[in-house]
């Protein structure tokens, strides 16, 4: 399952899509939720009905539930690229554990797993956790 990132896209038409994955780091990885809800009045209601990256699901007769399609994912992927985001899965390695972080970079990842680890472990000190821990990017 892909992990989230908390990021927002300018485009609408990709944050929506972004947003109905559920903000995933990799469009393309199962993700945790896939649907954007509309009130039936919405003007939105007819642009995703027509849009080749939903489709339409059902209705409990208040809210139409719209899904992802793989044209979907695709797009957003390719956009995510075309602005240059450059959030990523890392895996750090320490004391016989393996942390995962989003991050923009390996230095990033490197410090958020940092905080995790100093939360158990108080002595731990940031050059210490440094020289001992192995970042590596996901595939």
């Amino acid at each position: 399952m892909s992990r989230q990132v908390n990021r927002y896209l300018v485009d609408d038409h990709f944050d929506h899509i972004d947003h109905g994955l559920g903000r995933p780091v990799d469009p393309l990885d199962d993700t945790y939720r896939d649907y954007f809800a509309l009130s039936k009045g919405d003007d939105m209601v007819e642009e995703m009905t027509n849009s080749p990256h939903w489709r339409r699901g059902l209705s409990d007769g208040h809210l139409i539930y719209f899904h992802v399609t793989t044209a979907g994912r695709k797009a957003l992927r390719d956009h995510l690229k075309a602005i240059g985001d450059r959030h990523r899965l890392f895996y750090i390695s320490w004391d016989g554990i393996t942390i995962t972080e989003v991050a923009e970079t390996r230095a990033k990842a490197r410090y958020a797993a940092f905080l995790s680890a100093s939360d158990c472990d108080p002595d731990l000190t940031f050059k210490q956790f440094q020289a001992e821990a192995r970042v590596r990017l996901s595939p």
